[in-house]
């Protein structure tokens, strides 16, 4: 049904109401019918509006969050990233200083004991004791 056929056909159901009232003379609730009518007409309109504001309300506060969601994401991903490059580097790193002590310590091993049976060679046959206990090397 068009809006004019629509309209035509109210028009023609609310002459009809109006012609009964004034029949029976019931004026005072034809006006309550109508207002009630119009109201509820009014009521379902405001609500309707309502409805559409409060769902765009409520998508736009939805992408908000999801953005958000998204961004905070993005976030933690590249500080975990950043974290586990900088333990692989530190691991890296901290196994070459373990390496390089580990040779210092080997190769002290081995001129320790060197250096030292050397110096008490070198104590026992190059030197003498004298009256006062100084050693002298000959």
């Amino acid at each position: 049904m068009s809006t004019t056929a629509l309209s035509t056909y109210n028009n023609n159901k609310q002459n009809e109401l109006n012609t009964i009232a004034q029949f029976i003379g019931f004026w005072p609730i034809m006006d309550v019918y109508y207002i009630t009518m119009h109201f509820r007409k009014f009521a379902i309109n405001i609500l309707t509006k309502f409805h559409k504001d409060w769902m765009k309300t409520v998508t736009s506060t939805i992408n908000i969050l999801t953005k958000f969601h998204k961004d905070w994401m993005k976030t933690v991903t590249s500080t975990i990233n950043s974290l586990t490059k900088f333990h692989e580097d530190w691991m890296k790193t901290a196994t070459s200083i373990i390496n390089i002590l580990t040779k210092f310590h080997k190769d002290w091993m081995k001129t320790v004991p060197s250096t030292v049976y050397t110096n008490k060679l070198l104590t026992d046959t190059h030197t003498h004791t004298t009256d006062a206990g100084h050693h002298t090397v000959t």
